[in-house]
C-alpha cells in the first residue's frame, strides 16, 4: 500500500489535505483515484489508513478511516557517521541502512574521502540523499524517515558521538579481536553511533583518535567489506543481537 509521511500530528483529525508535493505524487506519479486507500504516518509514528476523497493535480484530500501504532521501528536508535563515498556508493548506503532501521546519517569528511563537497553542491546532494531515504522508508514500511544531516568533519563527528551517544562503534579492518557482540555486552542505553570509513578506509591515526574519544574498535569479520556494504552489515548485526 502506498505510504506517505507528514511532519505533524493527525490525532483527532478525520480529513487531511495534502501539500502540493504529495498531491502531485499521488495524482501524477502514481495516478491514484478517488476511494483508493493509502497509509499516512504522522510525527508520532501513528499509521493512518486513509482513502482519497477528492483529487486534482495540485491538491488531494484524504478521509481518515483508522489508525494504529507503527511497529517497525527498533527499540534503539542508530546514527550512521558515513565517510562520503563516490556516486552510487553513497546512494546505496543511504538506501540500505534506511531499510535496516537507521535513524539519521551524517556525511563525514575523513582523511581519505575523495569527494569534495562545497557550496550549492552540498545542498543539492543532501536534497537528493534525503529523497533516497524517503523512498527507502516508504518501501520498508518505516515509522519515520531518517534525516540526512549536514556534512561534518571527522574529529567533530567523534566529539558529537562522545557527547550524545551511549555507544560508539568503530569498525576497522585492523581490528581482529573485538566484535559487535563483545561491544554490546555492557550496553544498556539506547543511542548508538556507527562510524564507517571511505573507499580507502581509515588511517591508523584516525583509528587511534576514535579510540581516544571512547569509540569501540570492532571487527566485522575476516573479509574486508566495501564502504557501501559496511554500514548495512553493522545494522544487520545489531538487528540480530538486539531485536531477534
Amino acid at each position: 500500500m502506498t505510504r506517505l509521511f507528514v511532519e505533524f500530528s493527525l490525532k483527532d483529525k478525520t480529513e487531511l489535505v495534502l501539500d502540493e508535493e504529495n498531491s502531485r505524487y499521488l495524482s501524477q506519479v502514481l495516478r491514484m483515484r478517488v476511494d483508493e486507500e493509502l497509509v499516512v504516518v504522522d510525527n508520532s509514528r501513528i499509521e493512518y489508513i486513509c482513502a482519497i476523497s477528492q483529487i486534482t493535480k495540485k491538491e488531494v484530500t484524504l478521509s481518515i478511516r483508522s489508525s494504529s501504532l507503527n511497529c517497525t521501528e527498533a527499540p534503539y536508535d542508530v546514527t550512521l557517521f558515513q565517510s562520503v563515498s563516490k556516486g552510487e556508493r553513497m546512494d546505496y548506503t543511504i538506501q540500505k541502512t534506511t531499510e535496516l532501521g537507521v535513524k539519521a546519517i551524517y556525511p563525514v569528511l575523513s582523511e581519505r574521502v575523495i569527494v569534495k563537497l562545497s557550496g550549492k553542491d552540498v545542498s543539492g546532494k543532501i536534497d537528493r540523499w534525503q529523497k533516497i531515504s524517503l523512498e527507502a522508508a516508504r518501501q520498508s514500511h518505516r515509522g519515520m524517515v531518517p534525516t540526512i544531516k549536514e556534512p561534518i568533519e571527522f574529529e567533530d563527528a567523534l566529539k558529537l558521538a562522545k557527547d550524545e551517544f551511549d555507544l560508539v562503534l568503530f569498525p576497522w579492518e585492523e581490528e581482529s579481536e573485538n566484535g559487535i557482540k563483545e561491544a554490546l555486552k555492557s550496553f544498556s542505553g539506547k543511542k548508538i553511533a556507527v562510524f564507517v570509513g571511505p573507499e580507502g578506509g581509515y588511517s591508523t591515526e584516525e583509528a587511534s583518535k576514535a579510540v581516544s574519544y571512547g569509540a569501540k574498535s570492532v571487527t566485522l569479520g575476516p573479509r574486508i567489506l566495501r564502504t557501501e556494504t559496511a554500514g548495512a552489515a553493522v545494522l544487520s548485526m545489531l538487528i540480530y543481537e538486539l531485536e531477534l
